[in-house]
């Protein structure tokens, strides 16, 4: 079974799937639960907290710092 569903947000539509076997045994609120879960993660990308950016940045920092072996 293929769950095909959509988001307007303010950085654009969001639309995704949720592929599940037919017999699935889900509740409505839990595929719900679901597809936002999916929003938050796409929104987390495309409009990440300050937070998020900083911890970014000091991961950046850190692998630019790891010394390379030379071949």
């Amino acid at each position: 079974m293929q769950i095909i569903f959509t988001f307007d947000t303010p950085f654009g539509s969001f639309c995704d799937a949720l592929y599940l076997p037919d017999d699935h045994g889900l509740t409505d609120e839990q595929l719900e639960a679901m597809k936002q879960e999916r929003l938050a993660n796409w929104l987390a990308v495309v409009n990440p907290s300050p937070e998020q950016i900083e911890a970014t940045r000091l991961q950046q920092l850190a692998l630019d710092e790891t010394p390379t072996e030379e071949v």
